[in-house]
């Protein structure tokens, strides 16, 4: 596991309990991306330990923790993804900067998981 992240309806309320309880604090990302989403990572100090994405009744999941992998080829994991039920919510997305692309899955009982990687896709995909 390299990343999680909360999605829930309200994240204002989320980081208000969760600053006060955890002393974390959390830093707007994404805004000026193809993402589309109200995003925060949520850091503990310097450190980045997680994501805070605001959901909406129109989309899966309501609210929950997805788990990221880092697999060395994205598109080959969705490729097998959807041969086993998954569909894809989001195929492959730059996060921009170090080189860093995420997609998800959501699998056939309806978690969504998230995939990771630090590798451009291969020609052959």
């Amino acid at each position: 596991m390299v990343w999680w992240e909360i999605e829930c309806p309200n994240p204002e309320a989320f980081q208000e309990f969760h600053a006060a309880l955890w002393g974390w604090s959390f830093e707007p990302a994404f805004g000026d991306t193809t993402l589309g989403a109200d995003y925060w990572i949520i850091r503990e100090g310097d450190r980045g330990v997680g994501g805070l994405q605001r959901s909406y009744a129109d989309r899966r999941p309501q609210a929950g923790t997805r788990l990221y992998w880092q697999v060395d080829d994205l598109e080959g994991v969705l490729n097998r993804a959807r041969a086993l039920g998954a569909v894809v919510e989001r195929g492959r997305t730059a996060l921009g900067g170090d080189d860093r692309w995420f997609a998800t899955v959501l699998d056939p009982a309806g978690v969504s998981v998230g995939l990771w990687t630090d590798r451009e896709a291969s020609p052959s995909h």
